[in-house]
């Protein structure tokens, strides 16, 4: 069985879809309902409207990017690098059921203080 999906990088000022069937993408879409531009609307109504008609039963949602920071829907707290892949998939915040976000990581030293999430984040995904 080939695994269908929806992964999402949602931004401050940008949202964009993909819907997935294994590793083809077969349509996408993109909005410009950032975290900061929802327009009165709830995260789960943006979602609703951007995945219309792609989310069958069961069909996980995949998130990255600023929908987990704390102008997001929900915060995903930070993972400290260097982490897994299995660590980035075991951390997961669940937004409701069938409905994820990938945390971001972060470097935090003495002398460096740095963060990934979204387009870094979907880095990792392609090589996973």
């Amino acid at each position: 069985m080939i695994c269908r999906y929806i992964a999402v990088d949602w931004g401050s000022t940008n949202l964009r879809a993909w819907l997935f069937q294994g590793e083809e993408c077969l349509q996408s879409r993109q909005s410009e309902a950032g975290v900061t531009r929802l327009n009165g609307k709830t995260p789960e109504a943006v979602l609703a409207d951007i995945t219309d008609g792609w989310r069958s039963e069961g069909t996980p949602v995949v998130m990255a990017g600023m929908v987990g920071s704390n102008a997001g829907w929900k915060i995903a707290p930070y993972l400290p690098c260097p982490a897994r892949f299995s660590d980035l998939s075991s951390h997961l915040m669940t937004v409701k059921p069938g409905v994820y976000i990938v945390p971001g990581m972060s470097i935090d030293s003495d002398d460096n203080h740095n963060v990934m999430r979204g387009e870094e984040t979907q880095l990792l995904g392609l090589a996973a």
